[in-house]
Protein backbone atom coordinates (compact mmCIF):
# COMPACT_ATOMS: atom_id res chain seq x y z
CA UNK A 1 0.00 0.00 0.00
CA UNK A 2 1.33 3.43 -0.95
CA UNK A 3 0.66 5.29 2.31
CA UNK A 4 1.99 8.62 1.02
CA UNK A 5 -0.49 8.64 -1.86
CA UNK A 6 -3.30 7.52 0.44
CA UNK A 7 -2.53 10.33 2.86
CA UNK A 8 -2.41 12.83 0.01
CA UNK A 9 -5.81 11.70 -1.20
CA UNK A 10 -7.15 12.17 2.32
CA UNK A 11 -5.88 15.73 2.49
CA UNK A 12 -7.17 16.76 -0.91
CA UNK A 13 -10.55 15.19 -0.29
CA UNK A 14 -11.16 17.55 2.64
CA UNK A 15 -13.63 15.05 4.07
CA UNK A 16 -15.06 15.96 7.46
CA UNK A 17 -13.42 12.88 8.92
CA UNK A 18 -13.27 14.38 12.35
CA UNK A 19 -17.03 14.71 12.37
CA UNK A 20 -17.40 11.08 11.30
CA UNK A 21 -15.56 9.53 14.21
CA UNK A 22 -17.36 7.27 16.61
CA UNK A 23 -19.23 9.21 19.24
CA UNK A 24 -18.31 8.47 22.81
CA UNK A 25 -20.04 9.21 26.07
CA UNK A 26 -19.08 12.01 28.40
CA UNK A 27 -16.59 11.70 31.24
CA UNK A 28 -16.74 12.90 34.82
CA UNK A 29 -16.59 16.44 36.08
CA UNK A 30 -13.31 16.82 37.94
CA UNK A 31 -11.05 19.69 36.87
CA UNK A 32 -7.80 20.21 38.74
CA UNK A 33 -7.80 16.53 39.59
CA UNK A 34 -7.36 16.10 35.85
CA UNK A 35 -10.49 14.09 35.04
CA UNK A 36 -12.01 16.05 32.18
CA UNK A 37 -15.51 17.45 32.70
CA UNK A 38 -18.88 16.69 31.19
CA UNK A 39 -18.98 18.54 27.88
CA UNK A 40 -16.08 20.56 29.31
CA UNK A 41 -17.90 22.28 32.12
CA UNK A 42 -21.23 22.06 30.29
CA UNK A 43 -20.71 25.13 28.16
CA UNK A 44 -17.30 26.66 27.54
CA UNK A 45 -15.22 23.74 26.22
CA UNK A 46 -12.45 25.45 28.15
CA UNK A 47 -10.15 24.70 31.06
CA UNK A 48 -9.40 27.16 33.83
CA UNK A 49 -5.79 27.86 32.84
CA UNK A 50 -5.32 30.49 35.53
CA UNK A 51 -5.60 27.91 38.29
CA UNK A 52 -4.09 25.03 36.32
CA UNK A 53 -0.39 24.34 35.88
CA UNK A 54 1.13 23.46 32.51
CA UNK A 55 1.54 19.88 33.72
CA UNK A 56 -2.14 19.62 34.68
CA UNK A 57 -3.30 21.19 31.41
CA UNK A 58 -1.02 18.91 29.37
CA UNK A 59 -2.26 15.86 31.26
CA UNK A 60 -5.87 16.82 30.64
CA UNK A 61 -5.45 17.56 26.94
CA UNK A 62 -3.56 14.29 26.42
CA UNK A 63 -6.64 12.43 27.70
CA UNK A 64 -9.36 14.19 25.69
CA UNK A 65 -11.42 11.86 23.50
CA UNK A 66 -14.51 12.56 21.43
CA UNK A 67 -17.52 13.26 23.59
CA UNK A 68 -21.08 12.59 22.50
CA UNK A 69 -22.26 14.67 19.58
CA UNK A 70 -25.11 16.96 20.69
CA UNK A 71 -28.46 16.41 19.01
CA UNK A 72 -28.57 20.16 18.35
CA UNK A 73 -25.47 21.86 16.97
CA UNK A 74 -27.30 25.15 16.61
CA UNK A 75 -28.91 26.93 13.69
CA UNK A 76 -27.59 27.77 10.25
CA UNK A 77 -29.42 29.87 7.68
CA UNK A 78 -28.23 29.29 4.12
CA UNK A 79 -28.45 31.94 1.40
CA UNK A 80 -30.96 31.60 -1.44
CA UNK A 81 -29.61 29.24 -4.09
CA UNK A 82 -30.90 31.50 -6.87
CA UNK A 83 -28.60 34.27 -5.66
CA UNK A 84 -25.46 32.16 -6.10
CA UNK A 85 -23.58 32.15 -9.42
CA UNK A 86 -20.89 29.55 -10.11
CA UNK A 87 -18.51 29.22 -13.07
CA UNK A 88 -17.64 26.03 -14.94
CA UNK A 89 -14.02 25.19 -15.70
CA UNK A 90 -12.70 26.13 -19.11
CA UNK A 91 -13.81 23.50 -21.64
CA UNK A 92 -10.99 21.36 -22.95
CA UNK A 93 -10.94 19.66 -26.34
CA UNK A 94 -9.68 16.09 -26.03
CA UNK A 95 -7.44 15.52 -29.03
CA UNK A 96 -5.22 12.62 -30.09
CA UNK A 97 -2.13 14.23 -28.51
CA UNK A 98 -3.85 14.31 -25.12
CA UNK A 99 -4.83 10.65 -25.44
CA UNK A 100 -1.29 9.64 -26.43
CA UNK A 101 0.11 11.58 -23.46
CA UNK A 102 -2.22 9.63 -21.16
CA UNK A 103 -1.03 6.36 -22.68
CA UNK A 104 2.59 7.41 -22.21
CA UNK A 105 1.96 8.06 -18.52
CA UNK A 106 0.57 4.53 -18.22
CA UNK A 107 3.62 3.14 -19.98
CA UNK A 108 5.88 5.01 -17.57
CA UNK A 109 4.26 3.31 -14.57
CA UNK A 110 5.44 -0.04 -15.98
CA UNK A 111 8.99 1.01 -16.78
CA UNK A 112 11.57 -1.50 -15.61
CA UNK A 113 15.36 -1.26 -15.66
CA UNK A 114 17.94 -3.74 -16.86
CA UNK A 115 21.76 -3.55 -16.57
CA UNK A 116 23.43 -2.27 -19.75
CA UNK A 117 25.29 -5.04 -21.57
CA UNK A 118 27.95 -2.87 -23.16
CA UNK A 119 30.20 -0.22 -21.69
CA UNK A 120 28.69 3.15 -22.48
CA UNK A 121 28.03 6.56 -21.02
CA UNK A 122 24.96 7.12 -18.85
CA UNK A 123 22.17 8.98 -20.61
CA UNK A 124 19.00 10.70 -19.50
CA UNK A 125 16.27 8.15 -18.60
CA UNK A 126 18.89 5.66 -17.34
CA UNK A 127 18.95 4.56 -13.73
CA UNK A 128 22.39 4.97 -12.18
CA UNK A 129 23.67 3.70 -8.84
CA UNK A 130 25.98 6.38 -7.46
CA UNK A 131 28.13 7.40 -4.52
CA UNK A 132 28.37 11.17 -4.11
CA UNK A 133 29.73 13.86 -1.81
CA UNK A 134 28.84 17.56 -1.91
CA UNK A 135 31.02 20.46 -0.76
CA UNK A 136 30.32 24.17 -0.19
CA UNK A 137 33.32 26.46 0.37
CA UNK A 138 35.48 23.38 0.65
CA UNK A 139 33.50 21.95 3.55
CA UNK A 140 31.47 18.77 3.27
CA UNK A 141 27.79 19.52 2.84
CA UNK A 142 25.64 18.16 5.64
CA UNK A 143 23.14 15.73 4.12
CA UNK A 144 24.86 16.11 0.76
CA UNK A 145 26.40 12.63 0.58
CA UNK A 146 25.11 9.21 -0.33
CA UNK A 147 26.17 5.67 -1.12
CA UNK A 148 24.51 3.22 -3.51
CA UNK A 149 21.92 5.87 -4.30
CA UNK A 150 19.49 4.93 -7.07
CA UNK A 151 18.89 7.88 -9.36
CA UNK A 152 16.81 7.97 -12.53
CA UNK A 153 18.38 10.64 -14.70
CA UNK A 154 15.71 13.15 -15.63
CA UNK A 155 13.48 12.41 -12.63
CA UNK A 156 14.26 15.74 -10.95
CA UNK A 157 15.29 14.17 -7.65
CA UNK A 158 18.34 16.43 -7.38
CA UNK A 159 18.80 20.16 -7.86
CA UNK A 160 18.53 21.45 -11.45
CA UNK A 161 21.60 20.57 -13.50
CA UNK A 162 22.87 17.75 -11.26
CA UNK A 163 21.40 14.88 -13.26
CA UNK A 164 22.46 16.41 -16.57
CA UNK A 165 26.06 16.61 -15.29
CA UNK A 166 25.98 12.93 -14.25
CA UNK A 167 24.77 12.03 -17.71
CA UNK A 168 27.63 11.43 -20.15
CA UNK A 169 29.90 9.57 -17.71
CA UNK A 170 30.73 5.86 -17.62
CA UNK A 171 30.59 3.53 -14.64
CA UNK A 172 33.64 2.95 -12.46
CA UNK A 173 35.30 6.38 -12.55
CA UNK A 174 35.03 9.25 -10.07
CA UNK A 175 34.34 12.66 -11.55
CA UNK A 176 33.45 16.07 -10.16
CA UNK A 177 31.55 19.15 -11.27
CA UNK A 178 30.51 22.56 -10.01
CA UNK A 179 26.89 23.56 -9.63
CA UNK A 180 24.89 26.42 -8.08
CA UNK A 181 21.96 25.92 -5.74
CA UNK A 182 18.73 27.58 -6.96
CA UNK A 183 17.71 30.95 -5.49
CA UNK A 184 14.46 29.44 -4.20
CA UNK A 185 16.26 26.63 -2.33
CA UNK A 186 16.82 26.30 1.41
CA UNK A 187 17.91 29.80 2.57
CA UNK A 188 21.17 28.43 4.00
CA UNK A 189 22.18 27.18 0.53
CA UNK A 190 20.18 29.32 -1.90
CA UNK A 191 22.39 30.75 -4.65
CA UNK A 192 25.57 29.19 -3.29
CA UNK A 193 28.18 27.44 -5.44
CA UNK A 194 28.86 23.79 -4.66
CA UNK A 195 31.13 21.01 -5.85
CA UNK A 196 30.03 17.39 -6.13
CA UNK A 197 32.23 14.32 -6.46
CA UNK A 198 30.37 11.40 -8.00
CA UNK A 199 31.13 7.79 -8.82
CA UNK A 200 28.73 5.84 -11.05
CA UNK A 201 28.82 2.27 -9.82
CA UNK A 202 26.42 0.82 -12.38
CA UNK A 203 24.05 1.86 -15.17
CA UNK A 204 20.65 0.39 -15.99
CA UNK A 205 18.58 1.30 -19.03
CA UNK A 206 14.84 1.85 -19.05
CA UNK A 207 12.60 -0.73 -20.68
CA UNK A 208 9.03 0.36 -21.41
CA UNK A 209 6.30 -1.90 -22.78
CA UNK A 210 4.80 -1.49 -26.22
CA UNK A 211 1.24 -0.23 -26.42
CA UNK A 212 -0.20 -3.39 -27.92
CA UNK A 213 -3.03 -5.79 -27.23
CA UNK A 214 -1.16 -7.30 -24.29
CA UNK A 215 -0.79 -3.83 -22.78
CA UNK A 216 -4.49 -3.15 -23.39
CA UNK A 217 -5.50 -6.41 -21.73
CA UNK A 218 -3.58 -5.45 -18.62
CA UNK A 219 -4.92 -1.88 -18.32
CA UNK A 220 -8.46 -1.85 -19.66
CA UNK A 221 -11.35 -1.44 -17.25
CA UNK A 222 -13.99 -1.73 -19.99
CA UNK A 223 -12.82 -4.99 -21.60
CA UNK A 224 -11.24 -3.31 -24.62
CA UNK A 225 -9.40 -5.78 -26.86
CA UNK A 226 -7.65 -3.56 -29.42
CA UNK A 227 -5.43 -0.50 -29.10
CA UNK A 228 -8.01 1.66 -30.91
CA UNK A 229 -10.76 0.51 -28.53
CA UNK A 230 -8.50 1.32 -25.63
CA UNK A 231 -7.79 4.80 -27.01
CA UNK A 232 -11.55 5.43 -26.99
CA UNK A 233 -11.70 4.15 -23.41
CA UNK A 234 -8.90 6.53 -22.43
CA UNK A 235 -10.79 9.39 -24.08
CA UNK A 236 -13.88 8.56 -22.00
CA UNK A 237 -11.69 8.40 -18.91
CA UNK A 238 -10.33 11.89 -19.58
CA UNK A 239 -13.89 13.16 -20.13
CA UNK A 240 -14.99 11.62 -16.82
CA UNK A 241 -11.97 13.14 -15.08
CA UNK A 242 -12.71 16.58 -16.50
CA UNK A 243 -16.34 16.30 -15.39
CA UNK A 244 -15.27 15.22 -11.90
CA UNK A 245 -12.78 18.08 -11.64
CA UNK A 246 -15.37 20.56 -12.86
CA UNK A 247 -17.84 19.32 -10.25
CA UNK A 248 -15.22 19.65 -7.53
CA UNK A 249 -14.45 23.17 -8.71
CA UNK A 250 -18.15 24.09 -8.51
CA UNK A 251 -18.32 22.54 -5.02
CA UNK A 252 -15.30 24.57 -3.85
CA UNK A 253 -16.88 27.76 -5.18
CA UNK A 254 -20.17 26.93 -3.48
CA UNK A 255 -18.64 26.11 -0.10
CA UNK A 256 -16.65 29.37 -0.17
CA UNK A 257 -19.89 31.22 -0.84
CA UNK A 258 -21.80 29.34 1.88
CA UNK A 259 -19.16 29.98 4.54
CA UNK A 260 -19.14 33.66 3.61
CA UNK A 261 -22.90 34.28 3.39
CA UNK A 262 -24.55 31.75 5.71
CA UNK A 263 -25.56 32.72 9.23
CA UNK A 264 -24.24 30.39 11.94
CA UNK A 265 -25.34 30.26 15.55
CA UNK A 266 -23.66 27.22 17.15
CA UNK A 267 -24.55 26.03 20.65
CA UNK A 268 -21.88 25.93 23.35
CA UNK A 269 -22.32 22.16 23.44
CA UNK A 270 -21.54 22.01 19.71
CA UNK A 271 -18.33 23.97 20.23
CA UNK A 272 -17.35 21.70 23.09
CA UNK A 273 -18.04 18.60 21.02
CA UNK A 274 -16.03 19.92 18.05
CA UNK A 275 -13.12 20.74 20.33
CA UNK A 276 -13.18 17.21 21.72
CA UNK A 277 -13.25 15.75 18.19
CA UNK A 278 -10.22 17.79 17.17
CA UNK A 279 -8.28 16.95 20.32
CA UNK A 280 -9.14 13.28 19.92
CA UNK A 281 -7.66 13.37 16.42
CA UNK A 282 -4.47 15.09 17.61
CA UNK A 283 -4.11 12.54 20.40
CA UNK A 284 -4.64 9.60 18.05
CA UNK A 285 -2.02 10.94 15.64
CA UNK A 286 0.43 11.42 18.50
CA UNK A 287 -0.25 7.91 19.80
CA UNK A 288 0.38 6.44 16.34
CA UNK A 289 3.75 8.20 16.37
CA UNK A 290 4.57 6.76 19.78
CA UNK A 291 4.29 10.05 21.67
CA UNK A 292 1.72 12.39 23.24
CA UNK A 293 0.10 15.61 22.08
CA UNK A 294 1.84 17.65 24.79
CA UNK A 295 5.24 16.16 23.90
CA UNK A 296 4.67 17.00 20.24
CA UNK A 297 3.79 20.56 21.20
CA UNK A 298 6.95 20.93 23.29
CA UNK A 299 9.16 19.54 20.53
CA UNK A 300 7.79 22.22 18.20
CA UNK A 301 8.78 24.98 20.60
CA UNK A 302 5.25 25.93 21.72
CA UNK A 303 3.81 26.11 25.18
CA UNK A 304 0.87 23.87 25.97
CA UNK A 305 -1.30 26.90 26.76
CA UNK A 306 -0.50 28.54 23.41
CA UNK A 307 -1.26 25.29 21.58
CA UNK A 308 -4.54 24.96 23.44
CA UNK A 309 -5.56 28.51 22.53
CA UNK A 310 -4.61 27.94 18.89
CA UNK A 311 -6.78 24.83 18.64
CA UNK A 312 -9.61 26.51 20.47
CA UNK A 313 -9.51 29.43 18.00
CA UNK A 314 -9.99 26.98 15.12
CA UNK A 315 -13.09 25.39 16.68
CA UNK A 316 -15.76 27.88 15.47
CA UNK A 317 -14.93 27.43 11.79
CA UNK A 318 -14.68 23.65 12.21
CA UNK A 319 -18.08 23.44 13.87
CA UNK A 320 -19.53 25.66 11.14
CA UNK A 321 -18.33 23.06 8.63
CA UNK A 322 -20.11 20.33 10.58
CA UNK A 323 -23.27 22.43 10.85
CA UNK A 324 -23.18 23.26 7.15
CA UNK A 325 -22.82 19.62 6.09
CA UNK A 326 -25.54 18.48 8.51
CA UNK A 327 -27.90 21.05 7.00
CA UNK A 328 -27.04 20.07 3.42
CA UNK A 329 -27.48 16.37 4.18
CA UNK A 330 -30.86 17.20 5.70
CA UNK A 331 -31.93 19.16 2.61
CA UNK A 332 -30.41 16.77 0.07
CA UNK A 333 -30.36 13.22 1.50
CA UNK A 334 -29.22 10.25 -0.60
CA UNK A 335 -28.83 6.50 -0.34
CA UNK A 336 -25.31 5.29 -1.12
CA UNK A 337 -24.28 1.74 -2.03
CA UNK A 338 -20.83 0.18 -1.94
CA UNK A 339 -20.70 0.37 -5.74
CA UNK A 340 -21.41 4.10 -5.49
CA UNK A 341 -18.48 4.48 -3.11
CA UNK A 342 -16.18 2.48 -5.41
CA UNK A 343 -17.16 4.53 -8.46
CA UNK A 344 -16.61 7.74 -6.54
CA UNK A 345 -13.16 6.56 -5.45
CA UNK A 346 -12.24 5.55 -9.01
CA UNK A 347 -13.17 9.01 -10.26
CA UNK A 348 -11.18 10.62 -7.46
CA UNK A 349 -8.07 8.49 -8.03
CA UNK A 350 -8.30 8.94 -11.81
CA UNK A 351 -8.69 12.72 -11.48
CA UNK A 352 -5.47 12.87 -9.45
CA UNK A 353 -3.53 10.54 -11.74
CA UNK A 354 -3.36 7.69 -9.21
CA UNK A 355 -5.83 5.36 -10.93
CA UNK A 356 -3.30 2.56 -11.43
CA UNK A 357 -1.37 3.05 -8.19
CA UNK A 358 -3.95 2.69 -5.42
CA UNK A 359 -6.64 0.05 -5.09
CA UNK A 360 -10.07 0.74 -3.63
CA UNK A 361 -9.51 -2.04 -1.08
CA UNK A 362 -6.38 -0.32 0.27
CA UNK A 363 -8.19 3.01 0.39
CA UNK A 364 -11.20 1.62 2.25
CA UNK A 365 -8.91 -0.07 4.76
CA UNK A 366 -7.01 3.19 5.28
CA UNK A 367 -10.08 5.46 5.57
CA UNK A 368 -12.86 3.20 6.80
CA UNK A 369 -16.00 2.43 4.80
CA UNK A 370 -18.34 4.51 6.99
CA UNK A 371 -16.16 7.60 6.47
CA UNK A 372 -16.12 7.03 2.71
CA UNK A 373 -19.88 6.56 2.62
CA UNK A 374 -20.41 9.85 4.45
CA UNK A 375 -17.96 11.54 2.06
CA UNK A 376 -20.00 10.36 -0.94
CA UNK A 377 -23.24 11.51 0.69
CA UNK A 378 -21.66 14.91 1.33
CA UNK A 379 -20.40 15.10 -2.23
CA UNK A 380 -23.85 14.29 -3.59
CA UNK A 381 -25.55 16.80 -1.31
CA UNK A 382 -23.14 19.50 -2.45
CA UNK A 383 -23.67 18.61 -6.11
CA UNK A 384 -27.44 18.77 -5.65
CA UNK A 385 -27.01 22.19 -4.08
CA UNK A 386 -24.79 23.21 -7.01
CA UNK A 387 -27.63 22.23 -9.32
CA UNK A 388 -29.87 24.78 -7.59
CA UNK A 389 -27.44 27.62 -8.33
CA UNK A 390 -26.84 29.66 -11.47
CA UNK A 391 -23.98 28.12 -13.45
CA UNK A 392 -22.24 30.08 -16.19
CA UNK A 393 -19.55 29.08 -18.67
CA UNK A 394 -15.93 30.13 -18.29
CA UNK A 395 -14.96 33.16 -20.35
CA UNK A 396 -11.42 34.26 -21.15
CA UNK A 397 -10.54 37.69 -19.86
CA UNK A 398 -9.79 40.02 -22.74
CA UNK A 399 -7.23 42.79 -22.23
CA UNK A 400 -8.71 46.15 -23.10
Amino acid sequence: MNKKLLAKLCVILNIALLACQAQKSNGTMQLNGVDYPEIFVKSGYYFDKASMSDVQLASMLDKVTTVEKPSNLGTVVLPNWSEITLTNNKKEEIDSAMIEAELEKERDTETTYTPVKVRREAKMSDKVIIDFDGYVNGEKLEGGSGEDFELVLGSGQFIPGFEEKVSGHTAGRKFSFDITFPENYDPSLAGKDAKFEVTIKSIEEAVTPEIDEEFVKKHTKENATTVEEYREEVKRRIEARNEFLNNQNLIYQLTDYLFEDSKFDPTEEALAWQFSVMMDEYNRQAEQSGTTFSSTVSSNGMTIKDAYEEIKSAVPQAVQSSMLMDELLKQFPSDVSKDDVKNWFNNLANSMGYGNEISYEDYEKFMGYDNLKVAVQQDRALLKAVGKCNIVEYEEEVDK
